[in-house]
């Protein structure tokens, strides 16, 4: 998992609303091989937790930072 912005870096949940990206690099494997995956999670602050707003498939533009 990866911070698409620096506001995701963070080790503590903001104020209700607040939306902040982030990158989720995965492996699929079977039998015949591997494929690496990622897909980019829009997520939404609400009652203290991180809740999944929005997912899209492929990688995001703006880098990102661990």
């Amino acid at each position: 998992m990866s911070a698409v912005e620096k506001a995701a870096a963070t080790e503590q949940v903001l104020a209700d609303g607040t939306t902040v990206r982030v990158l989720a690099s995965v492996e699929a494997r079977e039998a015949t091989g591997r494929w690496p995956l990622a897909y980019e999670l829009t997520l939404k602050a609400r009652s203290g937790r991180w809740e999944v707003a929005a997912l899209q498939s492929g990688t995001a533009q703006d880098g990102g930072a661990r």
